[in-house]
């Protein structure tokens, strides 16, 4: 597994964090946070939790994680990059529950900014929250959530005005 340096005595700052599902990202809200990490003149970090069941809950359906799901996803995670030049980009592959690792990776490191992308679900997808709605709530930094497959045009356009 990919691991956060800073658990182990890097005391690298970590800046922008863009919290991602491998299996179905958008390059636009990444390379978004990339032009925010360029701007604040720190390096971004991809953060991409596998939804692994707890042994231990009876309540966790048998389809969720496997240990081949964990390799899977190391590798596609390794493989996403950005498009904005000028940017070091490093990855964070954790397993659980993805609200709680991700809400535990940015208390225990503090960035600057996290990013994330949502994909608006509706009806009863909404009604019982999603991870972007839970991360809002209880993020103890700036959060900008991003809708994945809209507005490029207009991510186009932020990112030239910016960089």
């Amino acid at each position: 597994m990919i691991n956060n340096k800073r658990i182990y005595g890097d005391t690298r700052k970590i800046g922008v964090v863009c919290a991602i599902d491998v299996n179905d990202y958008d390059q636009d809200v990444i390379d978004l946070a990339a032009t925010f990490a360029k701007q604040f003149g720190v390096d971004l970090d991809l953060l991409h939790v596998t939804l692994f069941p707890d042994p231990t809950n009876a309540a966790w359906p048998a389809y969720v994680g496997s240990p081949a799901t964990l390799i899977q996803d190391d590798h596609r995670l390794r493989d996403i990059t950005t498009n904005v030049v000028g940017v070091e980009v490093h990855h964070h592959h954790l397993s659980g529950i993805p609200t709680e690792k991700i809400l535990g990776f940015i208390e225990k490191n503090e960035p600057q900014l996290l990013v994330l992308g949502t994909h608006s679900r509706k009806g009863l997808a909404r009604v019982f929250g999603s991870v972007a709605t839970t991360i809002l709530r209880h993020a103890n930094c700036p959060v900008m959530v991003l809708r994945q497959g809209q507005n490029r045009q207009d991510f186009a356009n932020l990112k030239t005005k910016t960089i």
